[in-house]
């Protein structure tokens, strides 16, 4: 029989055993509606909501943030929470970033930039506008392919009054900023007669240069008319020089074919144009100026561009290497800093868990060389949070952080911001967050 009562009289130690009380003995009935039992007295339920790599918050962040992908949706505000898978740059504040770019294509924040510094790009191999080249002739081309508009490897001949340019622009940012220094160099495969010239001038009188058709001397530098693709390319305000080379000599002219000057080469000489802080440009030879003067038209300090051109139609001209300054990647990188706009809570927070998806660029310590911090007081404080690696997302390297922060000691607010910061030489790429309150 079970034992419903137990009366008023003391019980002695002992009297009533586990055996005692039957299977059943106390249900629902019994216990009252409004008792509290607390999580500790539930196996595994306080570590699967608040503790270890299983806590159900961070699978809710982590779903919401998959939610959002598989939606290409934007900043998506739910129950103590919101999430960001960068679909767009909603929910960023750019104007508190620094050195922070956004990625379209794999909708990403890189907190960090690479570190440009001039350098040369050799354009025969690299630059989608120059053909294939082979093993012998590293630069040979052929002028009068596809219709007067080419280059080509081919050796036939090709009639009719055709002499084609083509031109390049210095890759990388601010060209027109790059002064002092060496703007493009060269060296010749042979002593000619190659016919053919490299021209540089300033990009704003472009429409100046015939790039196809009668172009003798690439048209801005012949004194035919028949040559120049918008009248006189001095009325238009073509500034530059150009260089061509024939037996054993070359010929440098200004604008309109002013100034002629015959300087000898040969092909162990590296050729050059530089240009000076005040923008003379002068035509070097292994990096000494000529000596030869020049009009104002050689001078520019504004953006620039390259044309390499030949004076006979189904002719060639050999480079050994022909490489124009750029702004280059270093493969460092610049601090960087990465913030949201703040998302209003429903309710003053006092602790935020922060659940992330983002990718390590370069070998570092994390919290310390990328910085996780957390503002509920609408940036104006911060406080770190740290952040564990908790697993794998996908194969390219994008790995899942959490980590929790009492915020409690912060001004009282429920303006929540996300900062992030990484230090010189480390970068962070940054592909979705969720951050949950209480």
């Amino acid at each position: 029989m079970a034992i419903d009562t137990i009366k008023s009289s003391a019980i002695a130690d002992g009297t009533i055993s586990t055996s005692d009380i039957a299977d059943g003995a106390i249900n629902n009935a019994k216990v009252d509606t409004n008792a509290a039992i607390v999580t500790t007295k539930i196996s595994g339920l306080t570590e699967a909501i608040d503790g270890g790599l299983g806590r159900l918050e961070n699978e809710v962040g982590l779903l919401n943030v998959n939610r959002l992908i598989d939606n290409s949706a934007v900043v998506d505000d739910f129950v103590k929470g919101f999430s960001d898978a960068f679909t767009d740059e909603t929910g960023v504040n750019t104007s508190a970033n620094v050195n922070s770019t956004y990625s379209a294509d794999n909708d990403s924040y890189g907190t960090s930039h690479l570190v440009q510094s001039l350098g040369f790009a050799h354009k025969l191999n690299s630059s989608s506008n120059w053909t294939a080249h082979d093993a012998t002739h590293l630069g040979r081309f052929t002028f009068g392919d596809y219709g007067g508009n080419g280059m080509s490897m081919n050796t036939t001949s090709y009639g009719g009054n055709t002499r084609s340019s083509i031109y390049t622009p210095p890759s990388g940012s601010n060209a027109s900023s790059v002064t002092g220094t060496t703007l493009v160099r060269w060296r010749m495969q042979d002593a000619g007669p190659n016919n053919g010239g490299v021209g540089i001038y300033n990009a704003s009188a472009q429409s100046h240069i015939r790039l196809n058709g009668n172009a003798s001397l690439a048209g801005g530098w012949s004194n035919s008319s028949s040559h120049w693709a918008n009248n006189n390319p001095e009325d238009g305000g073509l500034k530059g020089l150009f260089v061509q080379f024939g037996s054993g000599n070359m010929y440098l002219y200004n604008v309109r074919g002013q100034n002629s000057t015959t300087i000898s080469y040969t092909t162990n000489d590296v050729l050059s144009y530089h240009r000076a802080t005040d923008g003379t440009v002068t035509f070097r030879k292994n990096d000494v100026d000529t000596g030869a003067t020049y009009n104002s038209t050689a001078n520019f300090t504004g953006d620039w561009r390259v044309v390499v051109n030949h004076a006979g139609e189904g002719s060639t001209i050999d480079f050994t290497s022909l490489e124009i300054t750029e702004n280059v990647a270093t493969g460092s990188t610049d601090a960087g800093v990465f913030q949201t706009t703040a998302r209003t809570a429903t309710s003053t927070p006092s602790t935020v868990r922060l659940v992330l998806l983002g990718k390590e660029e370069a070998t570092q310590t994390l919290n310390t060389d990328t910085v996780f911090q957390i503002s509920r007081d609408n940036a104006s404080t911060f406080t770190n949070i740290t952040m564990t690696e908790s697993g794998t997302y996908n194969s390219a390297g994008v790995k899942i952080y959490t980590g929790t922060l009492d915020v409690s000691s912060q001004p009282s607010g429920s303006q929540i911001v996300l900062k992030i910061t990484t230090t010189a030489t480390k970068g962070f790429s940054l592909h979705g967050y969720s951050i949950l309150y209480k």
